[in-house]
């Protein structure tokens, strides 16, 4: 291979890779943080718990010691039947979807668990089989971005 060649080659695998570090290592909004959690969350009630209406929803600011950015989380307080078959379906969910399942405590007697996460968002869920309810919980990572406005109430 003559050294023109060889140079215009390094050159354009050089170009083409940032460009696709730069794309993939697009951090994304609080907005689409907050909107993609909320939804993973919905989910995972109409996947484990048969699309149970939360009797409590709770929202609140997440740590986040970075500048320019903010995280908040949710969670559910949701009635079930049976906690630990929601805790498994859900995970069984999440797994499917390609999250990441941190921790599967989900043959614990007492509360089965479940934690997982993706780029932008965590995820829980616990059983509470003794008072037949199900936690679900999230939380985003430090995003940039401008608060949305139905979260800019919270505190």
């Amino acid at each position: 291979m003559k050294v023109k060649e060889f140079a215009l080659l390094v050159a354009v695998v050089m170009i083409f890779s940032q460009g696709c570090l730069m794309t993939e290592n697009e951090p994304p909004t609080l907005a689409d943080g907050l909107r993609r959690m909320v939804a993973s969350m919905d989910e995972a009630v109409a996947v484990g718990l048969d699309g149970a209406v939360p009797y409590m929803k709770t929202k609140s600011p997440w740590q986040c010691d970075q500048a320019q950015k903010r995280s908040f989380s949710y969670s559910y307080d949701i009635k079930s039947n049976d906690p630990r078959a929601a805790v498994k379906a859900v995970r069984t969910h999440w797994r499917s979807r390609g999250y990441r399942v941190q921790e599967d405590n989900s043959d614990a007697p007492a509360h089965p668990e479940v934690y997982a996460d993706v780029a932008a968002f965590e995820l829980s869920i616990v059983g509470f089989p003794e008072r037949e309810e199900v936690w679900v919980h999230g939380n985003t990572v430090c995003l940039p971005g401008e608060v949305p406005e139905e979260w800019r109430d919270v505190r």
